[in-house]
């Protein structure tokens, strides 16, 4: 049996093979691995009670235009930020929580419904929660690229395009956003690839409702999947936040080349301070934050790079509580939707 401290090479196919199509078919990844069905679902199946790997399911790009997305450098009393961020890590609305190095202990990633609500989260939630010092707020004006796009890059590209063949189109924009329906959304949330059937059961549909909706809510971008991995088992064991400054005409242009380099995980422009974009890269090593920087400043010039946070743990990811080898232990459903359709 393999170990939970471990991820082999067939897993790592597996996993990139989920992070191209997060509902891909057992068959046809058993086909493009080379095994059958059967061994991938239970060597998924083993993943996931593992905590090695996950999907995870949050507001896409349609519903995130009626919602607030920001993140928050929490300064916390000496001795205090372990607590404070094992209290965080019950609030529904925050998604994300790394202990990182710098002027801030924390960074949280939150979704709420409108700045109002933000306000007061910061004002008389958070601000109020012992051993919280200090908040400082950037709010995101636009994702200009995200984790469900991020690969580990070991199928080759045949494997790869055979997969993406299979990917349903998106036609974000022009097909209609549902309205969010909670129960089904929070089940997909729990479940990423529970089938139409198995959907119907916990929300009380039909299963031909819950196959209708959920290809509705994903070719509409109210949802977006993505496969995780435990990070310290994924190769790519260090992720860094760098705060930049860029012109903003520049904004487009210069997220669409930090998209090509293997380690931007995310890219969005903030604002709120001095920084007015957040680029987030899992590296191989510490050493590769140097060097990342030094090829910013080479092929990126206009990019200025303000502060970089190194992680020095996840707490929770995208509603999934890890431990301290970064392993999902249990699930905090996100469970932030626009109250109607956009």
């Amino acid at each position: 049996m393999q170990h939970p401290l471990e991820i082999d090479d067939l897993e790592l196919k597996l996993i990139n093979g989920l992070q191209i199509d997060p509902r891909a078919s057992w068959s046809l990844l058993g086909s493009v691995l080379g095994i059958d069905p059967a061994t991938v679902a239970r060597r998924w199946n083993q993943l996931q009670a593992d905590g090695r790997a996950w999907i995870a399911v949050y507001p896409g790009p349609a519903s995130l235009a009626s919602l607030v997305l920001a993140f928050i450098e929490v300064g916390c009393a000496a001795g205090e930020a372990h607590r404070v961020a094992q209290r965080l890590c019950a609030e529904p609305g925050v998604g994300t929580i790394e202990h990182i190095t710098g002027e801030g202990d924390l960074l949280l990633t939150v979704v709420l419904h409108d700045l109002a609500e933000l306000s007061s989260y910061v004002l008389t939630s958070l601000g109020t929660t012992p051993g919280v010092q200090s908040c400082r707020t950037h709010v995101v004006t636009s994702v200009l690229t995200e984790g469900s796009r991020w690969q580990l890059r070991v199928l080759d590209a045949a494997q790869q395009e055979r997969i993406h063949a299979f990917v349903p189109r998106t036609a974000h924009g022009t097909t209609p956003v549902p309205r969010p329906d909670t129960d089904f959304l929070t089940a997909l949330e729990l479940d990423g690839r529970a089938s139409s059937t198995e959907l119907a059961e916990r929300t009380g549909g039909s299963a031909s409702t819950m196959r209708r909706r959920l290809g509705t809510a994903l070719s509409s971008g109210q949802v977006t999947m993505r496969c995780e991995v435990a990070q310290s088992l994924s190769g790519w064991p260090v992720s860094a936040s760098l705060w930049c400054r860029v012109r903003p005409e520049r904004l487009d242009a210069i997220a669409r080349q930090l998209a090509t380099l293997p380690e931007t995980r995310l890219c969005c422009a903030v604002t709120g301070g001095r920084p007015n974009m957040l680029i987030s890269v899992w590296l191989r090593s510490v050493a590769d934050i140097n060097r990342l920087q030094a090829a910013l400043a080479e092929r990126v010039p206009d990019v200025e790079i303000l502060d970089v946070a190194l992680a020095l743990s996840h707490v929770k990811r995208l509603g999934r509580v890890l431990d301290d080898r970064g392993r999902a232990t249990t699930i905090v459903p996100i469970g932030i939707w626009p109250s109607t359709a956009p």
